[in-house]
């Protein structure tokens, strides 16, 4: 693989975590990372998880009560060297829950990864909030989870 190619499945492996988060596809989230993997999240939240299953039946269940979560990575900055890398992206995440609260957050991620034979894997992510406002979004929500997925 040529360095532009490792940094594109990187960056398309920070895409895939937003995506699995966005649709509750806990299997593919857990293929993102490596056995091992640690998952460090920062003020104001301030909890860790370590190994994939762990990682992802964390994050199951703190979005468990939520009607829809919306996250987006920006700005994704790759720096790879032979099997490892680093990366840093900015998130933006809308998510309302089903009791009517909801946040608003913008933090960064602080990737660091390692290149398996199965491809690239989060070795350990660390998000740093930089602004969460803790009220819920406004709006009509028209997508549920529990809605089927359209069909491929």
């Amino acid at each position: 693989m040529s360095d532009i190619e490792d940094r594109l499945a990187i960056r398309e492996l920070v895409e895939r975590w937003s995506d699995g988060t966005n649709n509750h596809d806990w299997t593919a989230l857990e293929e993102l990372f490596t056995e091992d993997a640690v998952w460090d999240v920062g003020a104001p939240l301030d909890f860790t998880a370590q190994g994939g299953r762990q990682i992802v039946a964390l994050l199951r269940e703190k979005m468990r009560p939520s009607q829809y979560v919306v996250q987006t990575p920006h700005a994704i900055i790759v720096k790879v060297q032979g099997t490892t890398a680093t990366a840093r992206s900015t998130i933006h995440e809308v998510c309302r829950f089903a009791d009517g609260t909801g946040i608003e957050m913008t933090g960064t991620y602080f990737d660091e990864l390692v290149k398996l034979p199965q491809g690239w894997r989060f070795k350990r992510r660390t998000y740093r909030c930089t602004y969460l406002n803790p009220q819920p979004p406004a709006g009509h929500v028209f997508r549920s989870f529990e809605d089927a997925k359209p069909s491929s």
